[in-house]
């Protein structure tokens, strides 16, 4: 397209799921106007699981490159540094996108280069959990020279600006979205067939959680405040974990110690989420640390109550006593407390289920998201 604006993504992961970064990034490119040229460059080792390089399905203005990458200070990010100086004059490139931290830092090394001129954006995606000791201290010294940010959540911009030194002005807070006619709000019939349909115990209510299974997410805490509660409380229940990682086998052990390893459905990683969340009555998250999750996003726009650690961009999906509660993370007791709150009052359970699909539809649009980047991404360009 003759007028069309020229973006270069780089992620150090890839686009798809079930990452929350991936599924976000899934959602822009499935849903950019044809205003923009999209160039993405997929750094996973083992190449993205789900799209084939090329150009995005039904997108044709957008197109996916695997170029793994497992080291920073290698002959191949030399080489993949000198193919995106050549694709940045090749395609006017103006604007260059960088999700993680090779990534950021690749976006650094290219903007120092001569023989090209861009503007830099740093999409920052959590709260750097990760970050320690010389990886954390190049990126406080990066991320203020990349000039722009965007995050999913305010309490992700407040950190870049507390303590890496981001301008405000410069910080900008643009919502996670999901497309909100995938999820609905499921009558009791319909939870009944999902069940069936994926194989869970159809007398049963179901409560689920969508996550990585790795420390940061807070399974065990999960597991334990399971326990307390089916033992003390409900034995109706079965706890659904949607998501695969180093953890599974550690945590089966812990829930066969607990003795609800048989009310415990570890489903690995399904790419039929919305069928999933329509079969649970209730979404819980015990994660120690979150930008803003799309899974509880997903949970919301599916009218489920939700209860969440008060960590990160949680409290900004969950607004506590109105869809759902807030608990402290590391807290099985605190969680357990918070489903009997939930589960024993049917009309404080009701009234959340209808007050999350409000949340969704107010807030976490797909739509109103990949309009906010797109006016921002333009207003950048123009003013170089």
């Amino acid at each position: 397209m003759a007028n069309s604006a020229n973006l270069l993504i780089i992620t150090d992961t890839y686009v798809g799921r079930p990452g929350g970064s991936e599924r976000h990034l899934h959602n822009f490119l499935t849903s950019i106007s044809d205003d923009f040229q999209v160039d993405v460059i997929q750094m996973i080792p083992s190449g993205n699981p789900m799209l084939a390089d090329g150009p995005l399905v039904e997108r044709s203005n957008v197109t996916l490159y695997s170029r793994p990458l497992t080291e920073v200070l290698s002959k191949n990010m030399l080489y993949l540094i000198l193919e995106l100086w050549k694709l940045i004059r090749k395609n006017e490139i103006s604007l260059v996108i960088s999700y993680h931290e090779k990534s950021d830092i690749i976006n650094y090394v290219l903007r120092r280069l001569p023989g090209i001129s861009f503007i830099s954006v740093s999409s920052k995606r959590d709260m750097g959990f990760k970050l320690e000791g010389n990886l954390k201290r190049l990126m406080h010294f990066i991320t203020p020279k990349l000039k722009n940010i965007t995050a999913p959540s305010h309490s992700i911009a407040k950190q870049m600006i507390d303590e890496f030194g981001m301008p405000e002005h410069d910080t900008h807070v643009i919502p996670n979205g999901v497309d909100l006619a995938a999820y609905n709000i499921m009558t009791d019939e319909g939870r009944i067939e999902l069940k069936d349909k994926l194989g869970l115990p159809i007398n049963a209510r179901v409560m689920s959680s969508v996550g990585w299974l790795k420390p940061v997410k807070g399974h065990k805490y999960l597991l334990d405040a399971f326990s307390l509660f089916t033992k003390k409380h409900s034995d109706k229940w079965v706890l659904v974990l949607l998501g695969e990682g180093e953890l599974e086998e550690e945590l089966k052990v812990q829930a066969k110690q607990l003795g609800i390893l048989e009310n415990v459905f570890f489903v690995g990683f399904q790419d039929n989420v919305q069928e999933w969340l329509g079969a649970s009555d209730l979404m819980v998250s015990a994660t120690l640390s979150e930008g803003l999750s799309n899974a509880l996003i997903e949970a919301a726009a599916t009218g489920l109550p939700i209860i969440a650690t008060n960590v990160g961009g949680n409290p900004e999906v969950v607004e506590h006593e109105f869809n759902g509660l807030l608990v402290e993370s590391e807290d099985p007791l605190a969680l357990c407390n918070a489903i009997v709150a939930i589960t024993n009052n049917e009309k404080k359970y009701l009234d959340m289920s209808k007050n999350s699909r409000i949340k969704a539809e107010r807030d976490f649009s797909n739509d109103t998201m990949v309009s906010r980047l797109e006016i921002l991404y333009k207003r950048l360009i123009g003013s170089c």
